[in-house]
């Protein structure tokens, strides 16, 4: 029997106005892997990933999460989304603890609800900053907030764009270490970055995005496209 992908995206195609950015890309995602989405800038890699969270719909093919549409507002609700970037814009005095709690959202049956933000701040190492408001805190820190909203509720798919940007490097190894844990106790973890030199030893798969389409590469292969490119 076929065991349903965490991620299954098939013939997409999409663009803004004239323009294409995916030209029918197929994509597939197993529960319990760490996959790095990465490529150059513009290939698209953002675009794939507010399809799969469902803030975009594709104007052809399909895309599924956990067997069912993007788009279903019950298949949102499994996904732990860390957007690109922190909220620096934000002014409300919204303290850290409330705005990971945020991500606590109504309908999830994934398990444990209550003290999950406790265990979200732990990891990544914002426990003693709870009580902070985010508009106070460095953008490394709000960035950390951002990744600990995305965490809490063990949900079964984590999708988070460029993660390690503006994280100080000292942390970034126990953030991957996260990441890992969460796909070996079953998540589906993908991962956007434009080096995926952090999750090296980690990960179990790289993504290459290019002229609308992904494909795997290997570690050595990556370099060298990057190299080509440079």
């Amino acid at each position: 029997m076929r065991v349903t992908a965490a991620i299954e995206g098939r013939g997409l195609l999409f663009g803004y106005g004239a323009v294409p950015v995916l030209d029918g890309l197929d994509v597939e995602v197993s529960r319990g892997q760490l996959v790095v989405l990465t490529g150059p800038n513009g290939s698209g890699k953002s675009t794939l990933i507010r399809l799969v969270v469902g803030l975009l719909s594709p104007d052809a093919g399909q895309i599924l999460v956990l067997g069912r549409p993007a788009s279903d507002p019950g298949v949102r609700r499994s996904i732990g989304y860390a957007p690109q970037g922190s909220p620096g814009r934000m002014v409300l005095p919204v303290s850290v603890t409330e705005v990971v709690a945020s991500g606590l959202v109504t309908g999830w049956r994934g398990g444990r609800q209550q003290g999950d933000v406790g265990t979200a701040l732990d990891a990544v190492g914002m426990t003693e900053l709870g009580a902070e408001c985010v508009f106070e805190l460095s953008g490394g820190q709000q960035q950390r907030t951002v990744i600990a909203r995305a965490l809490v509720g063990d949900r079964p798919v984590l999708i988070l764009d460029e993660p390690t940007t503006g994280i100080d490097r000292a942390f970034r190894p126990h953030l991957v270490q996260e990441l890992r844990r969460r796909a070996d106790a079953g998540a589906a973890v993908v991962v956007v970055s434009h080096d995926p030199d952090d999750f090296h030893d980690v990960c179990d798969r790289i993504l290459f995005m290019e002229d609308g389409r992904v494909r795997d590469v290997a570690h050595d292969e990556f370099h060298t496209l990057e190299e080509a490119g440079s």
